[in-house]
């Protein structure tokens, strides 16, 4: 919110919303600074994500958001639906992560081709590069995914923020910035086995670092977010 200029923002897209874990504590909080705007929150919402976008709508309805988020159904890397130059702001959280590289500049692309000429961006990510066992077994855990959408082995966890800036520079983005800031999210041993089992992590994985999961537990590791202008 503190890096971002709302002045001439009234439509602002969500790109890989999800159930709106980012959506809906955004949305309240850019209310309290301004009245009229439209919040597209864009997903594919299908595989391990089918029921997402269901999910968002309730809560935008219990949240009584909905007549400002706008929920759209459709793939980053080919968004038909949206005009081109017609958004002022795109956010996202963890959608670089659910790309391979083909992907990524696809959809970065596709960004670029919507977004208002010297209007922002900014897309949030955990860190690749873990600092302690903790964030290590974050990380290894996402070659374990057991869900057959994401055979086979992924290609990262994350992107590394440099691969992201230069990727953006040579599509056409400037003022890019990069900033850093810890999650300060820890998992105690009892926590760290029931979130593995929420993301379906393979119990190949449980079972092979489960003395590791005992003495560390999990933590995300840091989190970088990175603004830029078309």
């Amino acid at each position: 919110m503190e890096n971002l200029d709302f002045r001439e923002v009234s439509t602002i897209l969500e790109a890989g919303c999800g159930r709106g874990q980012l959506t809906i504590p955004f949305v309240k909080k850019i209310r309290r600074i301004k009245e009229k705007f439209r919040y597209i929150a864009y997903d594919i919402s299908a595989g391990p994500y089918e029921s997402d976008l269901e999910i968002l709508k309730k809560e935008k309805r219990k949240e009584n958001l909905g007549k400002l988020i706008v929920a759209v159904k459709g793939d980053v890397r080919n968004m038909k639906a949206i005009k081109d130059e017609s958004i002022d702001l795109i956010v996202s959280n963890e959608l670089f992560c659910e790309l391979n590289s083909d992907g990524l500049e696809k959809a970065i692309e596709e960004f670029h081709r919507i977004l208002k000429p010297n209007r922002q961006m900014a897309h949030g990510e955990l860190s690749p590069a873990p600092e302690n066992e903790a964030q290590k077994l974050v990380i290894e855990a996402n070659v374990y995914f057991s869900l057959d959408t994401m055979q086979p082995k992924p290609e990262w966890f994350s992107p590394f923020s440099d691969e992201v800036v230069a990727l953006m520079h040579k599509i056409g983005f400037q003022n890019i910035v990069v900033k850093y800031f810890e999650t300060n999210v820890k998992m105690d041993y009892n926590t760290s086995i029931k979130k593995l089992n929420e993301w379906t992590i393979d119990p190949v994985f449980i079972k092979r670092h489960l003395n590791d999961i005992k003495r560390y537990g999990l933590e995300y590791p840091m989190e970088h977010v990175i603004f830029c202008k078309k």
